[in-house]
């Protein structure tokens, strides 16, 4: 994978205050896909220390998909580039109603101004159970932002499909085009703009999947 030609220098609102938190908390309550494994925690005391163990599903909260999700080839969380993670980004709002978005959906004349764009669609409420009626992408929106030098994709739902996709086209059209993508962002209250993206997964290695804690600022 090669930087995308909208890349560019991390302006100087990198250090210090106003960072916003777009990442979904996790305990025991967090929703996950339907059938796939919650968050259990165990704590323990040992030598007067608390021990706290947790198991669950690499695809909970806000977490990053990588291409061996789909593909037994495809390359794993690890070998995700890490600038696809920081840098320059567009929180784009989406129209209400909007079911499998698709190029039309997107503001009027928008065209992408860096190679991260993330989509607020608030159609996921944080503390919702995961079912039908959540916002996905279509593969037409993924190819037209690839076309426009969009390499990392965020949304605010737990698929980047929609929930009753069976072919999981989006996600496909991600990994033929070469493009990150992060699902179960929470971008309520966040305003559509420019800001400094720092979304780095969580470093397990040989996984298709990793949790992400995801911070924005806002661009001057």
């Amino acid at each position: 994978m090669t930087a995308s030609k909208l890349d560019g220098a991390v302006p100087d609102v990198w250090i210090g205050d106003g960072w916003i938190d777009v990442s979904r908390p996790l305990n025991p309550g967090t929703s996950v896909w339907p059938g796939d494994r919650a968050l259990e925690l165990n704590q323990t005391e040992i030598d007067g220390l608390l021990v706290s163990a947790l198991s669950t599903t690499c695809h909970i909260g806000t977490h990053v998909d990588a291409p061996l999700h789909l593909d037994p080839g495809g390359i794993a969380v690890h070998e995700i580039p890490l600038g696809r993670f920081i840098g320059p980004a567009e929180v784009v709002r989406l129209p209400v109603g909007c079911a499998a978005a698709r190029p039309r959906d997107m503001p009027l004349g928008w065209v992408p101004a860096h190679s991260k764009v993330l989509l607020r669609t608030d159609t996921q409420p944080v503390d919702a159970p995961i079912s039908d009626g959540f916002t996905g992408t279509s593969a037409e929106l993924i190819h037209w932002l690839a076309d426009h030098g969009v390499s990392t994709l965020g949304i605010d739902t737990p698929s980047v499909d929609v929930f009753a996709s069976t072919d999981l086209e989006a996600h496909h059209a991600l990994v033929e085009r070469g493009m990150t993508w992060i699902e179960g962002l929470d971008l309520e209250g966040v305003e559509a703009g420019r800001y400094v993206l720092v979304a780095l997964p969580v470093p397990l290695r040989m996984t298709e999947a990793a949790p992400v804690r995801a911070l924005l600022k806002k661009m001057a």
